[in-house]
């Protein structure tokens, strides 16, 4: 498949060498808002087509899908874009700043008779569907509790940072480290919304120049008396930690979303040589673990969560694959973050979810 990428920063060189071309596909133009920053992405990464326009590129007849790797708030302007030009679509999470521009993109896709899928990477691994069928399977009991974290320590980063604006990246840390977390605790429960969601008191701590947040907790409330709990943030040291409890068992992962193993150096994304596994524990006893390892090589060769993704959506556009259900997962995950930032906003108060 060809593809055409909009937006020039660090994630578009990741996912285009280690996911794009490492899945057997091409990279055939790169649009940014100026020429010159497109002309310099092309020349570093080996791109025969560079636009000075977004609209440029979803034009190109030579695209056949598009990556867009820009903020949060022009994803839906760029997906119903591309759309009407017949061009499939995989974006970048948060997808859009409230659930119902998740729904307008992806009914748009679909009666365009395009594909949409959103860019989370570790939703493609095989150690998180051998994970959910072991929750099935009953082995770890009836799972009551979930806990996940991902913080980074991004004190460094600039105010003007595009994370840090709230025009562009509405929700702050909690749409950016925070989808991860919200989404892992749905992928325990099978995709199933919680009653109702709350922050803990508040927003834990907001940009000091631009009130963006930049650490957040918050608390899923499902029905027969389970929970979710999650921690994202941009002020601690790194952790990617999770933990499911259930009656019979405990799993635990220290790197739950972007494989230690998997690290990729975002300055030389085509030097990546991962491991052969990544590895879960799981606790039947107080202080006695298993570590479980799980292959991620096919035919000898180490396949990498990011290549994954690219073979399920490529699949998808050839009609193997239900795309429409992994949006289906998309929307139900802006609902939880919808209902939590309206709870920070209410100062902590629990926000029921009511689909209608």
């Amino acid at each position: 498949m060809r593809f055409g990428v909009l937006g020039t920063g660090g994630i578009a060189a990741k996912v285009l060498t280690v996911g794009i071309r490492r899945a057997g596909h091409t990279v055939v133009a790169v649009g940014s808002r100026t020429q010159a920053s497109a002309d310099a992405f092309a020349a570093k990464w080996n791109i025969p087509a560079a636009f000075g326009s977004y609209e440029a590129l979803i034009q190109d007849p030579e695209v056949e899908a598009v990556y867009i790797a820009l903020p949060s708030g022009l994803h839906k302007e760029w997906t119903l874009n591309a759309a009407k030009a017949k061009k499939h679509v995989l974006c970048e999470k948060p997808v859009a700043p409230y659930a119902s521009d998740v729904i307008e993109m992806i009914d748009a896709c679909a009666a365009a008779g395009v594909v949409f899928l959103d860019g989370t990477f570790f939703k493609h691994h095989p150690r998180n569907a051998e994970i959910r069928d072991l929750i099935v399977s009953g082995a770890l009991g009836d799972v009551t509790s979930v806990f996940s974290q991902f913080c980074s320590d991004a004190r460094g980063m600039p105010a003007d940072a595009i994370r840090h604006q709230p025009a562009m990246e509405r929700t702050g840390v909690l749409g950016d480290m925070g989808w991860y977390t919200v989404r892992f605790g749905l992928h325990v429960y099978g995709y199933e919304l919680p009653e109702r969601v709350r922050v803990t008191g508040t927003i834990v701590q907001r940009h000091p120049e631009t009130g963006a947040a930049i650490h957040f907790i918050g608390q899923l409330f499902f029905a027969n008396n389970r929970i979710a709990q999650f921690d994202c943030s941009f002020v601690q040291m790194i952790s990617q930690y999770s933990h499911i409890n259930g009656t019979k068992g405990v799993l635990a992962l220290d790197d739950t979303f972007v494989p230690y193993g998997g690290m990729i150096d975002m300055k030389n994304p085509d030097a990546f040589a991962p491991a052969g596994h990544d590895e879960y524990r799981i606790s039947r006893a107080g202080g006695q673990w298993e570590t479980r390892r799980v292959s991620i090589e096919r035919e000898g060769e180490a396949v990498v969560e990011e290549t994954r993704m690219i073979e399920d959506f490529v699949a998808c556009a050839h009609g193997d694959g239900d795309w429409r259900a992994w949006g289906a997962q998309s929307v139900a995950i802006h609902r939880v973050l919808d209902a939590l930032w309206e709870s920070a906003e209410a100062g902590g108060a629990p926000v029921r979810i009511v689909v209608s």
